[in-house]
Parts: C-alpha cells; sequence; structure tokens
C-alpha cells in the first residue's frame, strides 16, 4: 500500500484551513497566548515533502485555523484579542512526562499519554475533567466502538476502590488507539528449516505468543521484543498463565465460552489478562528470562526498522509500527504481516488530557485544539503521516479507508469487480449507533486479514479477546524489580550456589593465608631476639 503517494493529493485538497489568509500580528492583536503540548515524538503530522507531505506542521496548520477571527471568536469569545500559537514539546515514553510533571521543572496545558498513566494522574489530581460540550467535533465523530457511555473508555475505571472518581472517558481525549501483535517476515533469511507458509501458520495460530518459546529451534535470534515492562508484560502474561494441566488459561476461557463471548467473558479475559499478584509476577519473569535466551534483543522504537532493513524477522509491535514498517517494507517488494493472537491481546489507548491548574484563556485554548484534530479530515492526514489509527470516524475516514485497501479501484478510480476480494466489516467502528443503518464494509485482498487492515482496525471477532491493561497499583514496585531482573537476566540458583561457596572458600584461604603469614612472622621475630 502505497499510503504516502495515496494521501497527498487528498491533503492538497483539503479546505479546512485558510493556508493563504494572513493571521499576523498586525490584525490588531493584542499579546500573544502559548499553549504548550506534550506529545510523544513522531506523532503528529509534519511536513516531509521528501516522502510527500506537502502541508505545513499540523500545529502550524492550527495557528492558521484558529487565528481566523470567526474561528477565535467561537472557542475564546468576541472580547479574546489574542494570537494563539503552540509550544509543542515531546517526550519517549509516559514514565519520562510523568516524571516531568511531577518535578514541577516543565508546565503544559495539554498532554497525551496512555490509559494506565491517565489512571495514575486522576490518582493524583494532575488532570481535569473534559467537557464534551466543548468539543462538539468529537462529540460527533467520535467512534461509538471507544468513546461515549456505552465506549471501551467508559469501560475503564479509574479506581475500582473509588467509583466516584468516574473512567477514562471522563479525562481524556481520544487520539489514537491499537493493538499489540506479532510482526513477522516469512521470508526471513535467520528462520532456519521453516517453509514460509509454515511461518505464517506458527504466528496465526490460536496463541502465536507461544512460537517464540515452543518452537525456538526455529527462530532463536530472529526476534526483538519491546524494551517496555508492561508491553513484554502483556506478551509473558499470555503465556506464561497455565493451569495445573498445563494448559493455557486464555484458551481454556476462550473455549469454556466458545463463541458466546459476553461481558462476563469480558470481565473474566480482564481479570486475567491484568494478574499481577507476586504468584503470577514470578511466573512471567521466569518465562521472560527464558525467553531472552531466544530473542535477538530488546528495543523501544527501532524494530519498525529493522525488520525492514533484515537485521530481525519477528517483532512485538505495536499495530501503527507495524503498519508504518508493511508500508515501507512494500517498497522494496518485501512483504510483512501483522497478526493477533487469538486468545488475548492488549488494545490500548492515548489520549490528550488538560491539566488541573490552567488558567480560562490556556483552557480555552486546549479545547479549541482537541476539536481541531477531531475533524475528520485532520484525524486522516495524522493517521497517514503516523501510521497510528485515530478515534475518529465518519465518512471522510471510511472513503479513505476504501481508497487505500480496496484493490477493485485504480489510482484513477475505474472499478474492476474481477479482483478477488473479502469482506472487512467496519460497522463496529464507524456506526453513529443505534439509529444509524448502514454497512461499512471494506473490500479487501485476502491478505490483510493478517497485514495493515487488521493492524489499522482489528477485525470484529478480534473486539471480545481484546484486553486493556489497567495501571499495576501496589504491585508496581514489584513489576519493576521483575523487570530489571528480566533485562539483567539473574544467574540460577545452582550458579549462585556455587558463586557463594567460592566467595566463601577465598575467605577462608586469605583468612588462611593472613593467619599463616602472621605466624611466620612471629617466629622470624623470635629467632632474631634470641
Amino acid at each position: 500500500m502505497k499510503l504516502k503517494n495515496l494521501f497527498k493529493n487528498f491533503a492538497i485538497g483539503l479546505s479546512i484551513i485558510p493556508l493563504l489568509s494572513s493571521c499576523s500580528g498586525g490584525n490588531g492583536e493584542e499579546g500573544t497566548l502559548y499553549l504548550r503540548v506534550y506529545n510523544a515524538g513522531d506523532y503528529i503530522y509534519c511536513n516531509d515533502p521528501d516522502n510527500g507531505y506537502d502541508l505545513p506542521d499540523l500545529t502550524d496548520q492550527y495557528e492558521e485555523w484558529i487565528n481566523d477571527p470567526d474561528t477565535k471568536a467561537e472557542y475564546f469569545g468576541e472580547g479574546f484579542n489574542k494570537r494563539v500559537e503552540i509550544i509543542y514539546d515531546e517526550y519517549d515514553v509516559n514514565e519520562t512526562m510523568y516524571n516531568e510533571l511531577l518535578t514541577g521543572k516543565s508546565n503544559y496545558d495539554l498532554i497525551c499519554t496512555s490509559d494506565y498513566m491517565i489512571q495514575k494522574l486522576v490518582q493524583r489530581e494532575m488532570v481535569k475533567r473534559i467537557d464534551k460540550s466543548r468539543i462538539p467535533n468529537y462529540v460527533e465523530y467520535a467512534s461509538k466502538y471507544l468513546a461515549g457511555d456505552s465506549g471501551k473508555l467508559a469501560g475503564l475505571t479509574i479506581s475500582e476502590d473509588d467509583p466516584s472518581l468516574g473512567t477514562l472517558d471522563d479525562y481524556t481525549v481520544g487520539y489514537m488507539w491499537g493493538t499489540l501483535g506479532m510482526m513477522f517476515n516469512p521470508e526471513y533469511d535467520g528462520i532456519r528449516d521453516r517453509d514460509p507458509e509454515d511461518v505464517i501458520d506458527d504466528f496465526i495460530s490460536p496463541n502465536g505468543w507461544d512460537v517464540l518459546w515452543e518452537k525456538s529451534e526455529y527462530y532463536t535470534n530472529c526476534a526483538s521484543i519491546k524494551d517496555s515492562m508492561r508491553d513484554t508484560y502483556a506478551m509473558g502474561i499470555a503465556h506464561a498463565l497455565v493451569d495445573e494441566s498445563g494448559k493455557n488459561e486464555f484458551e481454556k476461557l476462550y473455549e469454556e465460552y466458545a463463541g458466546n463471548y459476553n461481558e462476563e467473558y469480558t470481565k473474566k479475559l480482564s481479570d486475567l489478562f491484568n494478574k499481577c499478584d507476586d504468584e503470577t509476577i514470578q511466573l512471567v519473569e521466569d518465562a521472560l528470562i527464558e525467553l531472552k535466551d531466544v530473542i535477538y534483543g530488546f528495543e523501544v522504537d527501532t524494530g519498525k526498522t529493522d525488520i525492514v532493513t533484515g537485521r530481525v524477522g519477528i517483532n512485538l509491535a505495536w499495530s501503527g509500527d507495524a503498519v508504518y514498517a508493511m508500508d515501507l517494507a512494500e517498497e522494496e517488494d518485501n512483504y510483512l504481516y501483522y497478526t493477533i493472537p487469538h486468545y488475548v491481546t492488549n488494545i490500548w489507548f492515548d489520549g490528550f488530557s488538560i491539566l488541573e491548574g490552567v488558567s480560562e484563556e490556556h483552557e480555552n485554548a486546549a479545547y479549541s485544539f482537541l476539536d481541531y484534530l477531531s475533524q475528520p479530515e485532520v484525524a486522516a492526514m495524522n493517521m497517514d503521516y503516523v501510521g497510528y489509527t485515530p478515534f475518529i470516524g465518519g465518512e471522510d475516514i471510511f472513503d479513505l479507508v476504501t481508497d487505500w485497501y480496496d484493490p477493485r479501484y485504480d489510482e484513477d478510480g475505474n472499478f474492476d469487480d474481477s479482483v478477488a476480494t473479502v469482506g472487512y466489516d467496519l460497522t463496529y467502528f464507524f456506526s453513529q449507533g443505534a439509529d444509524d443503518t448502514n454497512q461499512y464494509i471494506v473490500h479487501v485482498e485476502e491478505e490483510q486479514l493478517n497485514r495493515q487492515m487488521r493492524a489499522q482496525y482489528p477485525m470484529e471477532s478480534d473486539l471480545p479477546h481484546l484486553a486493556i491493561m489497567r495501571d499495576f497499583g501496589v504491585q508496581n514496585d514489584r513489576i519493576v524489580s521483575m523487570w530489571e531482573n528480566v533485562k539483567v537476566n539473574p544467574l540460577p540458583v545452582w550458579v549462585t550456589v556455587i558463586v557463594i561457596l567460592c566467595f566463601v572458600g577465598a575467605l577462608g584461604f586469605l583468612g588462611s593465608y593472613n593467619l599463616i603469614k602472621k605466624i611466620k612472622v612471629k617466629r622470624r621475630r623470635a629467632l632474631r631476639e634470641q
């Protein structure tokens, strides 16, 4: 899929920003209001003409949009007469952002972070409740599967001990979402004695998480996994939880409900996926230490390029990174796959939250930026650039997805119904509610069931088995310790015992040596005194 080239013509035709309008300080503006935004790196559209992204940075586009007098009056009122500009900073991982906020060294109005981190921030009273009436585009276009009273965000409580804190939907405006899965190159040279068809079968099997452990003779030194405590814990628990007979607990739950994946199943799946008692943590630690002997190494953000360049052939990947890598590899006629193991995987959400203590003017600016991002045209631009899937639906996004993935249409829009396709039902995401009787089905090539399409939008059959990973709470320190043990790969017990015995023996030798030396000195002195 040549997403960048396909989107280029679409982006140029956008009419949502008056790029030719004048918004200089010469329009009677009195000073400047700076909206301070903190987001993860490489997570917003940027001007990149070499790769077909000819429009200005999205932050610049927002400034042009908001400084139109009519638009400004809509969000700030008639009396507001300052120019609005963005100070946009980036961080590497959520914990960096969190520590920055705790130290108070940096002040921001609006931050983008992940589901579990929002839970932390709410419990520390660091972010405000969202007033949805101030973001009408989000209310209209955000997928009902994700946002609103019946969406996934509303199903994640901030604290099970304090229901009054509400849910994630009360504190965040959804930005991007996705899944955790396995990306792989079935023709990777490092895979030993395994045909590409067999590699595909291995990883698209119901519990593809087990492959690296159970078939290591084929895949040793071929895979990289995330240098991320939470994501790798998710992979570990999906493999390590087994019953007395050795059967995987997630597989057993899957079979127990046999297609009737109701709310009770969802609750049990979530509880199982979020187990973090001491015994479970130890099981995961043991499994990950075993896995460490099989993998090529850990990575934070290089996996999506390492698999394209051939450094690795398998990667534990976030769905958006998988889309990026598959698109990039395709330019070299190299076809990668992304699969979501049937029994369980993580569904994650990133969203924007407004920090406590911001002024009324800065809060107004924050809401205007959030409403701007929620326009389908802007969300489509972001989706194309970063590779991740926005919360926003609407006809514009659906039409764009169809343009990307339906092979029956060529670049000139000509239709050829002789091309073999399968229906990919996205009604769950794009439907606007019970009154919407439309069916949102994209016709795709069959291989897209395990490629870009599935990475951007899980299949409807995947949905019951996607679990949100909650904050670890009081067990966080224990899991941090587990992760440190995994990273340093502690020595087996028998080796530790030998080391201790050798150390004790060395101390004994040194003690005996010093004692003998003292006796000899005393004898010499006695001889000299005679």
